[in-house]
């Protein structure tokens, strides 16, 4: 049940109807029950696991509770953290390490391979392990206490609009939200229909309409070079965008009508003068996860080691990332690539600082906000193609046999929405060096007279529905 079918909206205004309707003793019930429909829509087999793992982290919060002032609370934290990685592991990368295993074996002529099981994936599994995962961890710091209510403890982990591609949700953010009754407020549907209407332009005007030639290239990458894969290498990047962030503004937007305001992904990421700070920006919340999660305990830990842990740590941190999108070695190309670009960064700062500080700020912010573009349009092809080979493919060939011809170009089969695919990002990308020159632009577009406010709200509806691309699935929905 994808956000923008038709099936999504009558489920949303069911669910609208009974939350607000029953009053707050069966709000939560109802956005269980609500989110476990969600689910069954999917796959009712999908459904059976989800439970399953629900109920098995209500109890091992619980048990690591009540063994928190025992001499066994290590013991059973680490098995309660091994049972969610064991789970993790098996479904999304035994295939990968018996693939790997099979290549290996190839390598010595050996007779024999490790038969590959039948296995699917459940969706969104990545995100909700990491959710517990963190739950356990602040339990295990003494940070928070298990969480009794079982309905509260579903919807942390299986609340319906972010369960799909996240956010990676916090558990001292999300209960105390659920917990407390939630009054009707027009205020919190008015945001909140905005917000998903805005991520709705995002991902059907921009992130549809660029899905079609990113995938074709990628899909058949070595029918193409040159411009082509030039075209791509610029345009990937605001594909990716425009798809996750107006997943995540929808699923905040749908969250938002039920009164939960859940943490947001995208900080306009565009605007980074580097990639220490473009993962600040970007996906915040599974990167802020994993910095305090991984990365700041290991170099605590390690801080004797001074600043060799914490390139250690930058690495290990960055393999996390890559390797929890997909179990594939472009993944971990792509966390390797992170992880060399931050180390540099981090290795090299005093010195960067000393050359910007001679040149104009003007020029250092362009080239800056420039190279962390292109070194992250760099790691999308690895992230973006089916294996290293393609990658590599994509890289050597990016200047072969190069001519500026757009006439004819099979890629841009649809000039219509191509097109206005592009120009949409424009109006995006001028809202947001608005925001970062500190222009409130929502508070600017609030304050139109009524007319003028629905003329635009028309206007994005009207192109959401006449620009909607092929691409209908959303990218992090694999993850």
């Amino acid at each position: 049940m994808q956000f923008d079918s038709l099936y999504f909206f009558v489920f949303l205004a069911v669910t609208f109807l009974l939350y607000y309707r029953l009053g707050h003793k069966f709000q939560q019930l109802v956005l269980f029950l609500a989110s476990v429909f969600f689910i069954a829509f999917l796959s009712p087999k999908l459904v059976v696991f989800t439970l399953i793992f629900v109920i098995l982290n209500y109890f091992l919060g619980i048990w690591l509770q009540k063994k928190a002032e025992t001499r066994f609370r290590v013991t059973v934290f680490w098995i309660t953290i091994a049972a969610n990685i064991g789970i993790l592991g098996f479904f999304k990368y035994i295939n990968f390490f018996f693939e790997n295993v099979n290549l290996f074996l190839s390598l010595f002529n050996a007779q024999g391979s490790v038969k590959l099981l039948d296995l699917i994936i459940p969706v969104g599994i990545s995100y909700y392990t990491f959710q517990a995962l963190g739950y356990l961890i602040r339990i295990n710091r003494k940070a928070e206490k298990a969480e009794t209510s079982f309905l509260a403890f579903a919807n942390y982990l299986i609340f319906f609009p972010k369960f799909l591609a996240g956010p990676v949700e916090r558990s001292n953010h999300f209960f105390p939200q659920i917990s407390k009754p939630v009054l009707f407020q027009a205020d919190n549907v008015t945001a909140g229909l905005r917000l998903f209407l805005w991520g709705m332009f995002k991902k059907v005007v921009i992130g549809n309409n660029l899905a079609d030639p990113v995938y074709q290239l990628y899909n058949n990458i070595e029918n193409y070079n040159g411009l082509p894969l030039l075209i791509i290498f610029f345009l990937q990047a605001i594909h990716l965008y425009a798809d996750f962030s107006g997943y995540t503004d929808m699923a905040l937007g749908v969250a938002r009508i039920f009164g939960i305001k859940l943490v947001d992904n995208f900080n306009r990421p565009f605007f980074a003068r580097n990639v220490g700070e473009f993962w600040r920006r970007w996906h915040i919340s599974l990167s802020s996860w994993c910095n305090d999660f991984i990365f700041s305990p290991f170099i605590v830990k390690y801080r004797k080691y001074g600043n060799k842990a914490a390139i250690a740590g930058i690495f290990i941190t960055f393999y996390v990332i890559g390797i929890w999108h997909g179990a594939n070695w472009t993944f971990v190309a792509v966390g390797l690539l992170q992880g060399i670009a931050i180390s540099y960064e981090f290795a090299t700062k005093r010195k960067r600082l000393q050359i910007a500080s001679r040149l104009p700020q003007g020029l250092v912010t362009f080239v800056s906000r420039t190279l962390t573009y292109l070194f992250f349009s760099l790691t999308l092809v690895f992230f973006n193609s089916q294996n290293i080979h393609d990658a590599f493919y994509f890289l050597s060939h990016i200047f072969s046999d190069f001519r500026f011809n757009l006439s004819g170009n099979k890629l841009i089969y649809d000039s219509s929405s191509f097109f206005v695919a592009i120009i949409a990002f424009g109006v995006i990308y001028i809202k947001e060096a608005l925001q970062e020159a500190k222009v409130d632009v929502p508070g600017y577009f609030y304050g139109l007279p009524r007319g003028l406010r629905w003329t635009g709200y028309y206007l994005m509806m009207a192109f959401v529905f006449y620009y909607s691309g092929a691409g209908d699935a959303f990218v992090y929905l694999q993850f």
